[in-house]
């Protein structure tokens, strides 16, 4: 059973986000073409080149209370959380709040946009003091212990030409019909 599993994403690249490759220790051409912008000496493309790096979500298998009869399902958060969930689980007066039979439920709250002042809202979370069991039932237990999807089956892994055609669409979106605006410099450089 999964614990936790980083994952690494390309976001907003021609309005789509990407698995990278690198997720899984492979090649990925937007990771390649990132790190010959970052050494080129121009500030302008290191700036671009660290734009294009995947950025790292981690997911790890949850059970949402009154829907414990659904099975295992995923949580995919940024670094902060993570950080936040690092700090409860090195803290031994909490214990192993993963634990199936005495872990500690998680609250997690999530702030539209709107009303934080930014984009994407603002999750927080609050860690429960009492230890409680997953669940009193055998055949849930047998469903969340053995019912866990694969990542690689929910987020499949792009080809690398894939990426680069994405790449290349994203510098020259003329050439592909989308209508954002690229640096074109850049795309004979792939």
């Amino acid at each position: 059973m999964l614990f936790r599993s980083e994952m690494y994403f390309h976001y907003d690249l021609g309005k789509k986000t990407y698995l990278s490759p690198f997720t899984y220790g492979n090649a990925d051409p937007i990771v390649e073409f990132a790190e010959k912008l970052k050494k080129t000496g121009s500030s302008d493309d290191w700036k671009m080149g660290k734009k294009l790096e995947p950025k790292m979500r981690t997911y790890v298998p949850i059970i949402v209370r009154g829907k414990e009869s659904e099975g295992v399902k995923y949580w995919g958060f940024g670094k902060q959380i993570y950080q936040e969930l690092l700090a409860f689980i090195a803290d031994e007066d909490y214990g192993d709040i993963t634990d199936l039979k005495a872990g500690r439920d998680i609250v997690v709250e999530f702030q539209k946009g709107e009303d934080v002042g930014n984009t994407y809202g603002k999750i927080s979370i609050r860690v429960k003091p009492n230890a409680t069991p997953v669940t009193d039932s055998k055949e849930v237990l047998e469903k969340i212990l053995n019912g866990q999807k694969d990542l690689k089956e929910i987020f499949p892994e792009p080809s690398y030409e894939d990426l680069k055609t994405a790449l290349q669409n994203w510098l020259d979106p003329e050439a592909s019909g989308e209508s954002e605006e690229r640096s074109e410099e850049h795309t004979s450089e792939l």
